[in-house]
């Protein structure tokens, strides 16, 4: 107890620290979903006008997050119908208004579209600056949700294209890797697509065309994939720009004239500028002068209502040179002229050295930032580290404080146990070694006694059945001891289980259903509901077996045990009554005690330690039994235990339909036609909740099915054909006897493997069982683990063998492979393959019908015999015959060895051969050196 609230106190002391250092204040934000909400709301208005007067709503009404997102989209809107100035000034005020209220994801956005409207108008000083400040704010936030993510990207890409359009393409082709990197570990494929143009561009400007093709087609792929019109339209303009300058002026036409077609719908006059700058490029550069004029005449009108300066540089470019094709020299330099005015406006001096001090002033403030962040990180470090230390010379201290008092606690502790533990060791081990001892001899005497049963003489039978009986008695007397030595050790450790204890109880009462009947006494079992929990197998066993032996002991014939269970609350409860004599007073008392022998008439009650391992085992669980008895009226046991859930291995539940089809690598084999072979398991089962109990160990592995009783189950199995059957032997109307042999006996299901579960445990029984055709013989209970490993085994020998001799034509691994049943239908089979290939009817439908059975049972047992499916057995018989053909009928040609085994075209014929033999038909004739060594 004192060492227990030294550590609670330390855990309260260090609980306070980190508290102290955990405790800072967090940036206030909205939630994903109060911002989907609003995206949504926004998304759902269609028209610009009824947008702007939505957003007006939002900030009247106080919703600054949806006024913010409105104003994005708005303005987005705004600048795809080239209103540029309009969209300048709608994410300008929704920046405000992102910065007023601290929202970082917003304002990083808001930046990220500013500087794009800048990069519109051809501003791109201004527009560097206000990508910078996005990434660098993007840099800065602790917020990895996608949303952020993305927005750093976005603000790589702005900056990489700024770059490329001032010719520096080394750092614009260092800026877009980067996005394209950030891009793929979002997932976008519109982002990847974006780069992958870009990056492009670059390769073209250098003149790697074969690279630049490359990865334009990556980025044609992925726009495909996301339905992106305007990210198609420009791949046509980029792959038409690399067939314009290796001289295929048609096809550079052809994809200019396609990019067109689909931004004809668009709004966005920015981008369709430049397939009309290219397509009047083309016709100008084929000498179509009035496809030219007419494409140069619309892209200057577009370019000047959407005030381009840069795009209409090309178009007067392209006049100058239209012009001095013509020889209208006078009106080319005129053209010229104009170029150079809107490049000076574009690109002047002034704004070159605003681009490079801008450039400039922003890696200097980077590396001063850097410099700045890196002295402050290391003061903090500093003075964690005093702090640690600190921190660490107290815990260190009361530590060692603690360690003292509980090292002196333990200490006096220790000697106490120490001499309990080795009086209670001392006695354990004799109690041990004597019952050990004694069940040597007594294996003797009960071999011995069996011997002497034999016996012709009918008094030595009879003694030698007396001694044979009382040894049985003491034996399992002496068992007993060994479990009540187990339980109290540490040896007999717990082997806990998760599942339906109903069902275990369920089979371990219909255990005694056959001899409660040879009794002529009524045996039942009631459960209100099924009860998944914690529990050992073994100790149910034990306890329902004492009391269930003990009930029918003292139950005369024609008497009544009932066994019921119930759940209430966290307990299950458990009631074992029967209409026995019952026990006086005295003996209730002492009902518990080991070797307690009460008198009651003529007989002793009381069987030695029984009830006293149940008494142990139900303390052992932290349970509670009592008894209820009247001489003459009967005895009544209840047992109580808590219903516990602590994640041990779990057995889930069956269901009687059918379970799901689980995958599992070891279950699950799939045919050459893609079929789902997963294994199959028939129970055949009267009891409901056996049934449950058994299935529930294979249901995670398998796919498991159920038959009520052996009618039903045997219709079952020649439908599925299953890989395994487990059956109960007691059920109505057929019996698992009968049903054992009918499976036997019908060529459809004489492979597959049988188990037999049943509460009958004679000798007899068994052999009977065995004669019958089963594989397997378990008792109820039975051991899980121990079916589940017949199981397992039993399929996993059949795979082996079918691995082993997978091939057809190996004929000495076919007599060590195959029964004398399996062997008789598989030379059936292919008779008929032969018989129907000689009358050209030969497919799986009709080959099935000759056998008598369906596709499905068809395709199950050949797959279940040999592993492979009608189809691909049948072509391995094809190519036998072929192989056969070959080497004895040399007249024949291969046309004709392709007809006689049932191929109407040669070339298939060919191709089939070769991949199974890996030579062509006329190489394996000739005996050519290519001859492989597997080919027989």
């Amino acid at each position: 107890m004192h060492y227990r609230l030294i550590i609670n106190v330390l855990i309260v002391f260090l609980s306070s620290i980190l508290l102290l250092f955990s405790c800072a204040k967090k940036p206030k934000t909205f939630t994903y979903d109060e911002r989907k909400k609003a995206d949504s709301m926004v998304r759902t208005v269609r028209n610009i006008d009824t947008l702007a007067l939505m957003q007006k709503q939002m900030e009247k009404e106080g919703n600054r997050l949806g006024s913010i997102i409105a104003l994005r989209s708005l303005g987005e809107r705004m600048r795809n119908e080239s209103r540029f100035e309009e969209a300048l000034s709608v994410h300008s005020e929704g920046l405000r208004q992102a910065e007023a209220i601290g929202d970082t994801l917003e304002w990083v956005r808001a930046l990220n579209n500013i500087g794009t409207d800048y990069r519109r108008m051809g501003m791109l000083d201004v527009a560097q600056v206000y990508h910078y400040n996005a990434w660098k704010l993007s840099e800065e936030s602790t917020d990895t949700s996608h949303n952020a993510r993305k927005n750093r990207v976005v603000s790589l890409n702005g900056l990489g294209n700024i770059y490329m359009t001032l010719g520096n393409y080394e750092r614009a082709d260092s800026m877009l890797r980067m996005a394209l990197a950030g891009e793929r570990q979002l997932g976008s494929m519109l982002g990847q697509a974006i780069n992958y143009a870009n990056l492009g561009s670059i390769f073209e400007h250098h003149g790697e065309m074969d690279s630049a093709r490359l990865y334009y087609d990556k980025s044609m792929t992925l726009n495909i994939e996301v339905g992106s019109t305007l990210g198609i339209s420009l791949c046509h303009t980029y792959f038409g720009s690399l067939y314009e300058k290796e001289g295929k002026y048609n096809e550079a036409t052809e994809e200019y004239q396609a990019a067109y077609r689909l931004m004809q719908a668009s709004k966005d006059e920015w981008h369709a500028l430049n397939t009309l700058i290219a397509l009047a490029g083309i016709y100008n550069e084929t000498g179509d002068n009035v496809k030219a004029m007419d494409y140069l005449s619309t892209a200057r009108q577009v370019a000047q209502k959407i005030k381009s300066p840069e795009h209409l540089v090309e178009i007067y470019t392209l006049y100058y040179r239209y012009y001095k094709r013509l020889g209208d020299y006078r009106t080319a330099l005129l053209s010229f002229e104009q170029a150079i005015a809107m490049q000076d406006s574009v690109l002047d001096m002034e704004k070159m050295n605003r681009i490079q001090n801008a450039s400039l002033n922003i890696e200097r403030n980077r590396q001063k930032q850097k410099m700045t962040e890196a002295r402050l990180k290391l003061e903090q470090e500093r003075t964690a580290r005093h702090t640690a230390y600190a921190i660490i010379v107290s815990v260190v201290i009361i530590l060692i404080g603690a360690l003292v008092t509980f090292l002196y606690i333990q200490r006096i502790l220790r000697r106490k146990n120490i001499a309990l533990k080795q009086l209670s060791a001392l006695r354990e081990n004799f109690f041990t070694n004597i019952t050990h001892e004694l069940r040597t001899p007594l294996t003797v005497i009960l071999g011995l006694s069996q011997d002497l049963q034999k016996s012709d003489t009918a008094e030595v039978k009879n003694k030698a059945f007396a001694i044979h009986r009382h040894s049985e008695g003491l034996l399992t007397l002496i068992n007993q001891l060994l479990d009540i030595s187990k339980i109290k050790s540490a040896v007999g450790k717990a082997d806990w289980r998760s599942g339906n204890i109903m069902a275990y109880l369920a089979m371990v009462v219909e255990s005694y259903r056959d001899y409660a009947r040879k009794r002529n006494i009524d045996l039942s079992f009631f459960q209100k509901e099924e009860v998944v929990m914690d529990f050992v197998p073994d100790y149910v066993g034990k306890v329902m077996n004492n009391l269930l032996f003990n009930a029918f002991k003292f139950t005369p014939e024609y008497g009544k045990v009932n066994v019921m269970s119930w759940r209430e609350g966290e307990n299950l409860f458990i009631d074992v009554a029967d209409t026995g004599e019952g026990m006086d007073k005295k003996t209730l008392d002492h009902v518990f005690e080991p070797f307690y022998q009460g008198e009651n008439g003529t007989q002793h009650v009381g069987t030695g330690v029984g009830l006293a391992l149940v008494m142990q085992i139900i303390k052992a669980v932290n349970g509670t039994i009592t008894v209820e008895s009247a001489k003459g009226k009967g005895t009544v046991f209840h047992i109580s235990v808590p219903i516990q859930h602590t994640g041990k291995q779990q057995i889930t539940d069956g269901n009687l339909e059918t379970t799901p089809l689980l995958p599992k690598e070891e279950a699950v084999l799939v045919d050459n036609e893609g079929e789902d072979m997963q294994y199959r398991l028939l129970i055949i089962e009267d009891n409901h909740d056996i049934a449950a109990y058994i299935g529930s160990q294979f249901a995670d592995c398998y796919a498991v099915c159920y038959a009520e009783n052996g009618k039903v189950g045997l219709e079952k199995a020649l439908d599925l054909v299953p890989d395994l059957i487990i059956t109960d032997l007691m059920m109505p109307g057929l019996d698992g006897l009968e049903v054992c042999r009918q499976i036997r006996d019908n060529e459809i299901t004489d492979h597959i493997p049988i188990i037999v579960v049943t509460a009958k445990v004679t000798e007899e029984e068994r052999i009977k069982g065995l004669e019958a055709g089963a594989d397997a013989y378990l008792a109820k209970p039975f051991n899980a683990d121990e079916l589940r490993m017949r199981v397992e085994k039993m399929l996993d020998r059949h795979r082996r063998l079918r691995d082993k001799f997978g091939n057809i034509g190996d004929v000495a691994n076919k007599e060590h492979r195959w029964t004398d049943i399996e062997r008789r239908f598989l030379a059936k089979t292919v008779d008929s393959i032969y018989h129907l290939l000689d009358k050209r009817q030969l497919d799986v439908n009709t080959l099935a019908e000759t056998l008598c059975m369906s596709p499905r049972q068809l395709h199950r047992k050949l797959v279940a015999i040999t592993g492979d499916s009608p189809a691909t057995y049948v072509l391995k018989i094809k190519m036998q015959r072929a192989r056969i053909l070959l080497e004895t009928k040399p007249g024949l040609t291969i046309e004709d060895i392709a007809e006689r085994c049932g191929f109407e075209h040669t070339p298939n014929f060919y191709n089939a051969f070769k991949k199974m033999y890996g030579i062509t038909p006329m190489n394996y004739r000739k005996g050519s050196s290519v001859y492989p060594k597997s080919v027989n």
